[in-house]
């Protein structure tokens, strides 16, 4: 996942160098002001020429030693503008060995000096690498908080810069938590300043996140405009600074990678080739795991469009070894799986290809899992912090006002002001005590929502999973017999209908909660309604003998007829019941009184055995309706009877 902002950082890295002007020094003249630099006064042109000795040695193990340096002499004189940047290239040396939070540090003491100078170049560099810090330890919501608060500073003081780096981050976080509406929507708002933009770097980096957003939803075939630009943005750099043509070899290798997709993807298999092959050149020992990854994935669909699969899973393997380097590249090393897993499928060795689906799917599952499971800490981590904050301001203001009360009453007589003192102690006890006991509530019903959530997560993707891979099985393979064919129809079918009774149940349990139910009230013979659903369900479930029995012949009730020639058919059918197992079942109606009594004996919504979550989501949905109305709800289930049920419903009699 780390790639997408490596890009920026390669990118970043790159301009170090020219960043200030006349910086590179030959190594003789570094040696002669090396050796000038001890009899140079403690003042400005002493940081001047350190300065120049540490850009010119950033890629060596000694820019760390220079940088430091630099930053005590800078502390010594006191210096502004030397402190900005020395701590400026020390986040850049950080961020650069992986180490978060020493990035944080110097940002944080960088952003007031910058601020003071008003670096504004500087101080939003700064903060676009603390929020890409921030998306790389996966602290998602904290990176977009940050990077709205950096958009808006940069609109008030309408920096271009500031809001081209705002809204990159903004598109890093998107694109790491799969928000690909607003990844593109936010790409699309970028763009629209492309003109503008003067920093050629910047556009590059645009570019390559138009890039990485198609090629992460599969539409390749949209990414040339993005990759000629791209290319003929770093072929300027380098002609004006020829001595960076080295520090774009990892992204000319990601470039020339996306232009072979690009070629398989609309089929010009000679074109892939030779990209593939110019791509090769820019491999080196020192390339990063995920573009030799991606080169790898490239040479893969090469050899896959050939039908070459030795080749294919070879290369494939490869990928995977890579992705594998990078713990932020779980996703990538999951989809490669699931490519291998098709190869293999395509092939006919089923078992293995579902061996690597399966696995596929568990890393996916659990790297969603994992996010998802991040950004809600988050979020409640800054709610808390936002009440926190909100309390204490409360809390100060009640305070203040309380002191002033107090002089006052203190002023005037000292029995009052201890009675005061003492009704707001009270006070206060009460609200502290109510305050607990409604966030224990609140804290139960979340822990409800949670545990519901993820039951219904689990029950709704076991059907849409036989959906969607029984549709993938017809779908690819072209040569299913008519038998095997019709077998997976029916399973597709049963699954299908399966989700959308969940789906309905879920919707009508929502809207019972939330009383936003809308009924139809009509008044209808209710004896005739349960006759006419013991019919309906007898004609479709052959395989059930349902006993009826009244002790009315006609009753009229002001009801809804559809939502309770429902709960009946429900109460009375399981839709998913084993069709050969016969059953019988005892369905009796009287009246007592003002009451009216159902009673289902062997009901499958009492039975122990059939208790799921589909089971309880009914129950729940039967006796909110019931209970709208005035009626009651009963499951009956003891070890000496048979499993029953039993519901009330309003005998208002109809004239």
């Amino acid at each position: 996942m780390k790639r997408l902002y490596l890009i920026v950082f390669v990118i970043f890295q790159a301009s170090l160098l020219f960043a200030f002007t006349n910086v590179h020094i030959s190594k003789a003249d570094f040696e002669r002001l090396e050796a000038e630099l001890t009899a140079l006064s403690h003042d400005s042109l002493r940081l001047k020429a350190m300065e120049k000795m540490a850009l010119t040695k950033q890629d060596s193990p000694d820019f760390f030693k220079y940088i430091k340096d630099m930053f005590q002499e800078a502390q010594l004189q006191n210096n502004p503008k030397y402190l900005c940047s020395s701590s400026y290239f020390l986040v850049i040396y950080y961020y650069n060995i992986d180490n978060p939070d020493s990035v944080c540090k110097w940002v944080n003491y960088l952003k007031p000096l910058a601020e003071g100078l008003r670096n504004w170049n500087v101080y939003f560099n700064a903060q676009k690498t603390l929020i890409n810090t921030y998306i790389y330890k996966r602290q998602y919501e904290y990176a977009i908080n940050e990077a709205q608060k950096m958009l808006d500073k940069s609109d008030a003081l309408n920096n271009m810069n500031g809001r081209v780096a705002a809204y990159q981050c903004l598109i890093n976080a998107y694109h790491e938590t799969s928000r690909r509406n607003e990844e593109f929507s936010t790409l699309l708002k970028i763009y629209h300043f492309f003109p503008s933009i003067k920093d050629k770097l910047d556009k590059v980096d645009i570019l390559c996140q138009f890039i990485e957003y198609f090629r992460n939803i599969d539409q390749c075939r949209k990414l040339k405009k993005y990759i000629d630009e791209a290319l003929s943005l770093i072929r300027s750099i380098v002609k004006e600074h020829p001595d960076m043509k080295n520090a774009y070899a990892s992204l000319s290798l990601y470039l020339e990678t996306a232009y072979s997709d690009y070629y398989t993807a609309i089929g010009k298999m000679d074109s892939a080739k030779i990209s593939i092959n110019q791509a090769r050149h820019y491999v080196t020992p020192q390339s990063y795991p995920a573009y030799l990854a991606m080169f790898q994935g490239s040479s893969a669909r090469i050899y896959h469009a050939e039908k070459d699969y030795d080749a294919t899973l070879a290369s494939i393997d490869s990928a995977l070894y890579n992705w594998r380097k990078s713990d932020s590249e779980q996703m990538s090393y999951a989809k490669q799986l699931g490519y291998k897993a098709d190869v293999l499928f395509e092939m006919g060795k089923y078992k293995e290809a579902l061996y690597y689906y399966e696995r596929s799917n568990h890393i996916q599952d659990s790297i969603i899992n994992v996010i998802s499971g991040v950004q809600m800490d988050e979020i409640k981590s800054m709610h808390h912090y936002d009440r926190l904050l909100l309390e204490k301001g409360k809390i100060k203001d009640r305070m203040q006002t309380m002191i002033l009360l107090t002089v006052g009453v203190a002023l005037l007589i000292s029995v009052l002001y201890m009675r005061r003192v003492d009704r707001v102690r009270k006070a206060l006890k009460i609200a502290k005590d109510e305050t607990l006991r409604a966030t224990h509530k609140a804290e139960e019903a979340n822990d409800l929502k949670t545990h519901f959530l993820a039951n219904m997560s689990h029950a709704i993707r076991v059907p849409l999973n036989g959906v969607v891979g029984f549709c993938q099985l017809l779908a690819s393979d072209a040569d299913i017999d008519p038998v095997t064919q019709k077998e997976y129809s029916d399973i597709i079918q049963r699954n299908t209908e399966k989700l959308m009774r969940l789906v309905n149940n879920v919707l009508d349990l929502s809207r019972l909660e939330a009383g936003m139910m809308k009924f139809q009230i009509i008044d209808h013979d209710i004896v005739q309604l349960c006759n006419d659903a013991v019919g309906a369900v007898s004609l479709q479930n052959s395989y059930l003998r349902i006993n009826f029995t009244s002790s009315l012949n006609q009753y009229m009730v002001r009801m809804d007829f559809n939502l309770m020639m429902k709960l009946i058919v429900n109460v009375l059918a399981n839709p998913f019941q084993d069709k050969s197992e016969e059953k019988s079942i005892t369905f009796t109606l009287d009246r007592t009184g003002e009451i009216l009594c159902f009673k289902i004996i062997n009901s499958w919504l009492a039975d122990v055995t059939s208790d799921n979550q589909e089971t309880t989501m009914q129950n729940d949905i039967n006796t909110l309706f019931l209970k709208n109305f005035g009626g009651t709800y009963q499951i009956i289930n003891e070890c000496n009877s048979f499993p029953t049920v039993i519901f009330t419903y309003p005998a208002h009699f109809v004239e």
